[in-house]
């Protein structure tokens, strides 16, 4: 068996440094990070064989940089927490992980855990995230309810969003206010959908963690005064 390659990601310094230091003397390669956004980027640039995640502070981000990891590769992954409840584990194994280990993890316990999935996994290939057709700008598929990334990274809507970054893809490089987007929300849900400048802010906030889950980042800027523009196109 060639030697396993694991990548951490923990918000936590101390806890990151002492599992991937407990690895590397059980003879596993390891390498330490600190958000999604660096998960992805060494993900995209390198090979690993699982990933260890800390997402005791998450909660439902968490559960979708899960599934997230399960529908796009084949790696395993090994999810930590300090506190999670039964429930909460059991959130992670069906969001597609392969084990759940309280923290603080005792690291030989950790290493066989990665050891068992090594045996059973395929071999990792090159590019485990780069298996999507990449266009070259961000665009809108599906009839508007997927944006894709230049990366080929790939973002599911809600009707909400799906109609303000249509809004503002089709005028990319101008501002648009939050009104009119508030209006296009009213417009095309009927006088249901939330459509308030507080409403627009949060259903912006959450299309960028979503794009930080994707391992992306959002070209959604915020025109101080004014309301959004979409920068990239």
């Amino acid at each position: 068996m060639n030697q396993l390659r694991i990548l951490m990601m923990s918000p936590d310094e101390v806890a990151r440094n002492a599992a991937v230091s407990g690895l590397l003397q059980a003879g596993i390669s390891a390498r330490g990070c600190s958000t999604s956004l660096e998960l992805f980027g060494l993900l995209n640039s390198g090979v690993y064989d699982a990933v260890i995640l800390d997402v005791g502070t998450l909660g439902e981000i968490g559960y979708a940089l899960v599934a997230r990891l399960h529908g796009s590769s084949s790696m395993g992954i090994v999810v930590t927490g300090r506190g999670m409840s039964v429930d909460s584990r059991l959130r992670c194994l069906q969001s597609g992980a392969d084990a759940c280990l309280p923290e603080p993890q005792d690291p030989r316990e950790l290493s066989c855990i990665l050891l068992a999935l090594a045996r059973r996994l395929p071999a990792t290939q090159d590019n485990p995230l780069d298996d999507e057709p990449v266009s070259g700008q961000w665009e809108l598929r599906d009839q508007g309810w997927t944006l894709v990334a230049p990366t080929g990274a790939t973002i599911s809507l809600s009707a909400n969003e799906r109609l303000i970054v249509r809004s503002l893809l089709e005028v990319a490089g101008r501002a648009v206010g939050r009104s009119e987007l508030g209006d296009e929300l009213r417009v095309e849900g009927g006088g249901v959908r939330a459509s308030g400048s507080r409403s627009i802010d949060v259903i912006v906030s959450r299309l960028r963690r979503k794009a930080e889950l994707a391992g992306v980042m959002l070209p959604i800027r915020t025109v101080y005064g004014s309301g959004y523009l979409f920068a990239d196109q």
